[in-house]
């Protein structure tokens, strides 16, 4: 017996299976670097609170509900994906058909109360560090929320097709694998976002400010001139 073929290479899906696996783990690495640094610039600001310029115009920080209505969406669309593959494995159809279509809507939804979320802070992006790192993390949750959505809708679309099939479930697999990351790395972004809040640092230190020089050096000039002024002026007399 022949082993199943790609539909879309023609290559044994076992070796399209494994290339396909080592491209999404590297996905996952460099997009784990990209969220690690946001966090890392997101702790060294709030602690550091440079000529306490951390917290927005009168301590308006964001509401801390809509990270988590966001962090929830995201795991339920993860958790949906790994369940719709596991019926793949058991030969489902229909159910793992209408499980990425349900995942696909969620997605949709969580990704538009990010953007709700974005365009309600009660600040702006300039007003503070806080703003500024908070907004990226929020951007960092729309990408990935964005991907996942892409990723959601191949899936529906390839199982309607029968491209994602019991015998050929690798897919639908890695598409869970990255959306199970894309919920961790929104979940840490939601909790930095709303329990580091008011820095820690109440003794900012203070950089970049420009102290002008003090008139005492331009003052000395002009008293000198003053004595070699008289002399011109008696001969002139």
């Amino acid at each position: 017996m022949s082993a199943l073929r790609s539909p879309t290479t023609g290559e044994p899906v076992q070796v399209v299976a494994r290339r396909n696996r080592l491209g999404v783990w590297l996905c996952i690495i460099s997009d784990a670097s990209g969220t690690i640094a946001l966090l890392v610039a997101y702790a060294y600001l709030w602690s550091l609170n440079v000529n306490n310029g951390w917290a927005p115009p009168n301590n308006a920080f964001a509401d801390p509900l809509l990270f988590w209505v966001v962090t929830a969406g995201s795991a339920l669309v993860a958790l949906l994906l790994w369940w719709g593959y596991r019926l793949l494995l058991h030969g489902g159809r229909k159910e793992p058909l209408a499980i990425a279509a349900l995942a696909s809507l969620l997605v949709i939804a969580t990704l538009v109360v990010q953007i709700v979320q974005m365009s309600t802070f009660p600040f702006g992006a300039n007003d503070g560090a806080y703003a500024s790192a908070t907004f990226w993390l929020c951007i960092g949750a729309a990408l990935h929320l964005g991907i996942v959505m892409v990723l959601a809708l191949g899936v529906l679309g390839r199982t309607r097709a029968g491209l994602i099939s019991p015998d050929n479930p690798s897919q639908a697999k890695l598409v869970a694998m990255y959306a199970t990351w894309a919920a961790i790395a929104i979940f840490l972004g939601a909790f930095f976002a709303s329990t580091m809040t008011t820095s820690p640092n109440t003794s900012s230190p203070t950089f970049g400010e420009f102290q002008p020089p003090t008139p005492t050096s331009s003052a000395a000039p002009s008293s000198a001139a003053s004595p070699a002024a008289s002399p011109a002026s008696s001969s002139g007399s």
